[in-house]
């Protein structure tokens, strides 16, 4: 992970599933199904911008773009969740 090099997972608990959704294949996938337009870069605007920072004993990260995962919170997070899985499961 260090070198950028490709990581892969199998997750069997859907909680961490939900928050390694790589908004890149999202958004890839929900375009091979036909949405586009400004339905699509709504999407991507929606799951852009956020950053995140790790803090551990008073030591903390720089801040880094959250780039996979869905907003906590959202009604529109779990929608894309399941969209990508049955997406993922029939392509």
């Amino acid at each position: 992970m260090d070198d950028k090099g490709q990581t892969d997972l199998i997750l069997l608990d859907f909680f961490k599933a939900f928050d390694k959704v790589p908004h890149k294949r999202l958004l890839l996938k929900v375009a091979c199904r036909g949405i586009a337009g400004s339905v699509l870069a709504w999407t991507e605007d929606f799951l852009q911008g956020s950053t995140r920072k790790v803090v551990l004993e008073r030591q903390s990260s720089l801040w880094a773009p959250v780039t996979s995962g869905m907003p906590q919170g959202s009604v529109l997070g779990p929608l894309l969740f399941v969209l990508y899985i049955k997406i993922y499961l029939t392509v």
